[in-house]
């Protein structure tokens, strides 16, 4: 498992490394950016989709094929596309967080609720697009799941946009702990389930 790991994160800083420059792009404009926390909550967003884009690139390179002859079963094969999602997504939601944080110092306050909330926010969006792609890709492949991809990161980016422009007050209102955890508990399962459901595909998926 090790080694699956480190093999996508080797092509991850090759092949995502425009992922990176775009997450500092939107964080460093996020300090200028007022009330509007679109900046803030697309990096986020574009994390989450770096498990699909190496598995177009392991499609391309024959790699689904080639795997078949070590000794890794589908189940670990699938499993080290979840982990990458978390590992770039969690860095990308702490980093958001610290902007975050660091812009309400500028704007000249400081809210412990509202940053939690945003944080909540924040993991619910970035937890969405692979949970609801993932298993699509694993089932069909990764050129059926672009398609998906492209309606769901629309349909992602509208309710952002629609959520900045009423300045996220429609997430901010649920600033109580107990919600949070809900919401938080509520996308963590999500992404379980689905974790379970591409190992469920991807076993059955003939290549």
């Amino acid at each position: 498992m090790k080694g699956l790991l480190l093999k996508d994160l080797y092509m991850a800083a090759k092949y995502c490394r425009a992922f990176l420059v775009i997450v500092a792009i939107f964080l460093a404009i996020s300090f200028f950016g007022g009330d509007n926390i679109f900046f803030i909550i697309y990096p986020t967003m574009i994390a989450g989709i770096i498990p699909m884009t190496l598995i177009s690139y392991d499609e391309r390179d024959k790699w689904m094929l080639y795997s078949g002859t070590l000794p890794y079963s589908k189940a670990q094969l699938v499993s080290v596309k979840y982990l990458i999602g978390l590992i770039f997504g969690g860095s990308t939601l702490l980093v958001s967080m610290a902007a975050a944080a660091v812009r309400m110092q500028l704007n000249g306050y400081f809210s412990l609720s509202e940053l939690f909330a945003t944080g909540a926010a924040l993991l619910v969006l970035g937890l969405i697009g692979p949970t609801l792609l993932l298993p699509f890709v694993f089932k069909f492949g990764a050129e059926k799941g672009r398609i998906a991809f492209y309606l769901m990161m629309g349909i992602i980016c509208a309710i952002a946009a629609i959520l900045a422009g009423l300045g996220f007050q429609t997430i901010l209102l649920m600033n109580q702990p107990g919600v949070l955890g809900l919401i938080c508990g509520g996308a963590i399962l999500l992404y379980i389930l689905s974790w379970r459901l591409s190992i469920l595909f991807y076993r059955k998926r003939e290549l």
